[in-house]
């Protein structure tokens, strides 16, 4: 038997019927560790294994009788425990699973006390508890029936030496990382000498699969293991960026692991760069913009003969700054400042940073900010500047719908990001990355991807995390749960995240506008009318004037027509028809035009808004013209003429089955119908409800293939399987994946879609 732990005792038992002497110690209630290719599968006790094999293996001569049950052989196994009365306890639940009782609890004339118990084929195990001066030499307790050979078994009772001892054999065996840090983490204390790299490598692999609370579970248990300074710093910074996003109970431990990061990486520039990066970030986030800019200010003094890392602290700290809209206005100010005293171009931090507020207060065009975007990346980025650099460059990008090169800039930064993830750069790239998505209406691949981001999206006995760290990409998961039917949902994720300390920040003002489409989904405009004025307020003391960032006139302009306010619906589109025209985008210009025929009504409200269609026609962001589609169809209906609008209506209905926009699709199915067209509707439920993506995930499920298999055979992400098969599930009616392939050839698939 190969790659065994040295310390490791295997005792072997033959089994004439494996499944029921499996099934016993199941039932027990130890640890059973599957069948590797090196060793047996079998039940760990400490730091022995007790291995069943079939009798044929261990014998060489034929069983006995057809139904014998062999009897004793002469060997005990002894169950040594800590008490007399475990002797009772462990008696009891043998019995109680299907042991048969050989000798009841009864004490010893020489002390201590013990009984026995043979499993279901007749192997006998002595359960014993004796006084220490009774202790041979051995370590072994000298307790059984006479003739018996004894063999000293380590106590189930210890489940610390047992979780030890399973993950030493996991690791010998090869098994992943996080199966093993498991154990090592239930074991607690300091483990061997290879547990270190396990543990992190472990925490990394969680991280990567959006899975915070055991990352940081992990990352606790790795510290307890002898870490040099650097290491340990590093641990730390990553434990504390993750401990922030679990909520309010664990932010002041992450803060506190923050700063001790920053005391341990003295020694290391870079090192420090990051863990006060990290906890400036941090702090922001929870409402202390103040003293995470006294973080930046120190770091500026430590880095004045570091050039590099003295411009990287600017990006830096004019992030953070957005998390406060007096800081923010501050921080621009003194950065123009800077920028005019110098005769030398600003870093491409600065002037990325700079463009981002002169495009949002309606100094430049959007073809300005994309000259700016393609500047400033021009060059190979300074390795700590990085970050920021690509984060505006990808802002400015995606505001001039310039998406491809949004695309290109947020791969680049993610990829060759070497910091934590709570760096404000980093997260800026995520929020950029979300928004990318949700303009192309490709809904699903973004809430694919909040598990990522430790965004709580299904009913889950996990409470959700109270506050979340990035408000705006809460803001985009609503708005895709909102347009893919979802409502229930958004309304839930809406409403678990506070203001506390996002209040100020542009992130907050972004969730104001989602939550307030939301609301005008829901049928309640008035509501709606309310956080989108707010959100207008907070984005004019920022001085963000443009509709680049939140669209909210269009959309406030929708709810005071429902409320029959037509004159502020009419003025509240006009401006921002107006703004949208000074930043020069179809999407910008049609969206606002969409929203100012609308309210305006009559023919020239309905020239309006075929206008924008004929705009965003030449646009990638479909949600935009599936919404001025919408609009059309009606106004041609309601001007009496449904040919026309129910042309306009089918091409809508199409725009929105791609996207799978449930809530559109809905809506234009009525309007169809209203404009005289037969009510046929895509199935929702059924084999042929399925798309060809679930189709594939359906089909392998149903021949027995397990989902990381499935994963692996289609080259797709173990949660993009887990999504296919829940909407599948909910679309065919079925609970158990036994049930697919009876539902899939009850019902022929439709064609690809």
């Amino acid at each position: 038997m190969n790659k065994l732990p040295p310390r490791l005792s295997v005792i072997t038992l033959g089994a004439w019927n494996m499944p029921r002497l499996r099934g016993f110690y199941r039932r027990l209630g130890w640890t059973e560790l599957p069948p590797g290719a090196d060793g047996p599968s079998g039940f760990l006790l400490g730091g022995v294994l007790l291995a069943l094999r079939p009798m044929a293996e261990v014998t060489s001569g034929a069983p006995g009788e057809p139904g014998a049950v062999p009897g004793w052989s002469g060997v005990t196994l002894t169950c040594a425990v800590d008490s007399s009365r475990q002797v009772d306890a462990v008696f009891a639940a043998a019995v109680n699973v299907g042991a048969a009782a050989v000798a009841a609890p009864a004490d010893r004339p020489s002390g201590g006390r013990s009984a026995c118990i043979a499993d279901p084929e007749g192997n006998r195990w002595e359960i014993a508890w004796g006084s220490p001066t009774e202790e041979p030499a051995g370590g072994g307790t000298e307790l059984g029936p006479p003739g018996g050979e004894l063999l000293t078994w380590c106590s189930p009772l210890d489940p610390a030496g047992t979780h030890r001892a399973t993950a030493e054999l996991l690791h010998h065996r090869g098994a992943p990382d996080e199966e093993v840090a498991a154990h090592l983490v239930a074991a607690g204390g300091s483990g061997p000498g290879w547990a270190t790299e396990t543990l992190l490598s472990a925490a990394h692999t969680a991280r990567r699969k959006g899975r915070p609370g055991q990352a940081v579970d992990i990352l606790r248990r790795a510290l307890a293991e002898p870490l040099p300074p650097g290491r340990r710093g590093g641990a730390l910074t990553e434990l504390g960026c993750l401990e922030v996003t679990l909520g309010p109970e664990h932010r002041a431990s992450g803060v506190r692991h923050l700063a001790e990061s920053i005391r341990l990486e003295e020694q290391s520039d870079a090192g420090v760069f990051k863990a006060a990066n990290a906890l400036g970030a941090t702090l922001a986030a929870r409402g202390q913009t103040s003293i995470a800019l006294d973080v930046m200010e120190e770091l500026s003094e430590r880095f004045t003969g570091h050039p590099e890392l003295a411009r990287a602290v600017q990006g830096a700290a004019a992030l953070i700054a957005s998390h406060d809209g007096h800081s923010w206005l501050e921080t621009v100010g003194r950065l123009r400042g800077l920028a005019a005293r110098t005769s030398q171009r600003p870093a491409p931090a600065v002037s990325a940073l700079l463009a981002e507020f002169d495009s949002t207060s309606g100094r430049l065009s959007a073809a300005q900010a994309a000259e700016v975007a393609r500047e400033v990346t021009a060059k190979p980025l300074e390795p700590f500047s990085r970050t920021y650099v690509l984060a505006s460059a990808a802002t400015l990008a995606q505001w001039a719908d310039e998406l491809a090169l949004a695309d290109r800039l947020v791969a680049n930064g993610i990829t060759g990001h070497p910091g934590p993830s709570a760096d404000p750069g980093y997260q800026s790239l995520l929020s950029v990355r979300a928004e990318t998505l949700v303009m192309r209406g490709r809904y699903h691949e973004l809430l694919e991807a909040c598990g990522d981001w430790g965004i709580l999206i299904e009913p889950s006995t996990r409470r959700a995390p109270g506050g979340h760290p990035n408000a705006h990409l809460v803001a985009q998961a609503v708005i895709a749960l909102t347009e893919t039917g979802r409502a229930t949902e958004a309304r839930r994720l809406a409403d678990s995240v506070t203001a506390e300390a996002s209040r100020g920040s542009w992130e907050w003002n972004e969730l104001l506008y989602a939550r307030g489409l939301l609301s005008l989904v829901e049928g309640s405009p008035a509501a709606a009318l309310e956080d989108l004025l707010e959100c207008g307020r907070r984005q004019s003391e920022r001085q963000v004037i443009s509709p680049i960032v939140t669209p909210w006139r269009s959309a406030a302009a929708d709810c005071q027509l429902l409320l029959g306010r037509t004159g502020p619906a009419i003025t509240l589109a006009s401006e921002e028809l107006e703004a949208a025209r000074h930043w020069g985008t179809p999407r910008c210009i049609g969206r606002a035009m969409r929203a100012f025929g609308t309210a305006t009504g009559g023919r020239a409200g309905l020239a309006a808004v075929e206008q924008a269609v004929g705009l965003l026609r030449n646009t990638a962001t479909t949600p935009e013209l599936l919404s001025a589609l919408v609009a059309h169809g009606r106004m041609l209906t309601e001007a009496g003429r449904p040919t026309a609008a129910r042309q306009v209506l089918r091409e809508a209905a199409q725009h929105a089955e791609r996207m799978s926009a449930e809530r559109s699709r809905g809506v234009v199915a009525d309007l169809l119908a209203a404009a005289g067209a037969r009510r046929i509707t895509a199935p929702r439920t059924g084999a042929r409800a399925l798309t060809a993506a679930e189709r594939r995930v359906c089909g392998l499920a149903a021949h027995g293939h397990s989902n990381p298999e499935i994963a692996r055979l289609l080259r797709v992400a173990l949660r993009t399987v887990e999504t296919h098969l829940t909407n599948s599930f909910r679309k065919l009616g079925v609970h158990r994946r036994t049930e697919l392939a009876g539902r899939l050839a009850a019902e022929p698939p439709a064609a690809d879609r």
